[in-house]
C-alpha cells in the first residue's frame, strides 16, 4: 500500500477512530495519543493488511481497540466516561433517534457503558471483554442484556408518540 492511498484510507475512518478511542478511554488527550501510535502501528504493518482497501477499516479499528486496551492496562485504571461528556462528543447533525440512544447511554452507570462501548464500538467479542475487564462472561451478557432491553424500552417510549400522531392522520 502506498503512501497516499494509507492516508486517504486513514482520513475517511478517522472520525470514527478518535470516538471509539474516546469512547473507550474516557478522556480527549488519551484518545488523540491512541490514534496516533494507532496511525504509527498500522503504516509501519501495512503489508500485513489482507484484503486491501476494503478490509482497511475493520482492520485499523482492531489496531485501534487493541491500542486503547493497552494503554488502559499499561495505566491500571478503569474507563473513566462521564456521562455529561458522552452528549457533547455527539455532532450537532445528529437524529432524534441516535440522539435518544445517546441519551439512553448517558445514564448508563460506568460499568454497563464499558461493556457497551467494548462491544459495539470496539467490536470486541464477548469472551475478549471478559478477559480484558476480568469478570465472567455471564456477567458480561447479563450487563449487555441490561443495555439493550433500556435502548428497546426508550425507543419505544420515543415511538410512542409519533405512532399516535401517524395514526392521526
Amino acid at each position: 500500500m502506498h503512501e497516499q492511498e494509507f492516508l486517504e484510507l486513514l482520513h475517511q475512518e478517522e472520525g470514527k477512530l478518535f470516538y471509539i478511542a474516546w469512547g473507550i478511554l474516557g478522556q480527549e488527550s488519551d484518545a488523540w495519543d491512541v490514534l496516533q501510535l494507532t496511525a504509527e502501528k498500522a503504516w509501519r504493518n501495512r503489508n500485513k493488511l489482507k484484503g486491501g482497501s476494503s478490509a482497511f477499516p475493520a482492520w485499523i479499528r482492531r489496531i485501534l481497540v487493541n491500542q486503547s486496551l493497552d494503554s488502559l492496562r499499561s495505566n491500571k485504571r478503569t474507563i473513566p466516561i462521564e456521562p455529561s461528556n458522552l452528549l457533547a462528543m455527539l455532532p450537532d447533525e445528529v437524529e432524534p433517534k441516535e440522539r435518544a440512544i445517546w441519551e439512553v447511554v448517558a445514564l448508563l452507570d460506568q460499568e454497563h457503558r464499558q461493556v457497551l462501548f467494548m462491544r459495539y464500538l470496539g467490536d470486541l467479542a464477548l469472551k475478549d471483554i471478559a478477559v480484558e475487564l476480568q469478570i465472567p462472561i455471564g456477567t458480561i451478557k447479563s450487563r449487555l442484556n441490561r443495555v439493550l432491553k433500556r435502548l428497546k424500552e426508550k425507543l419505544e417510549e420515543d415511538e410512542g408518540p409519533r405512532r399516535e400522531l401517524h395514526e392521526l392522520r
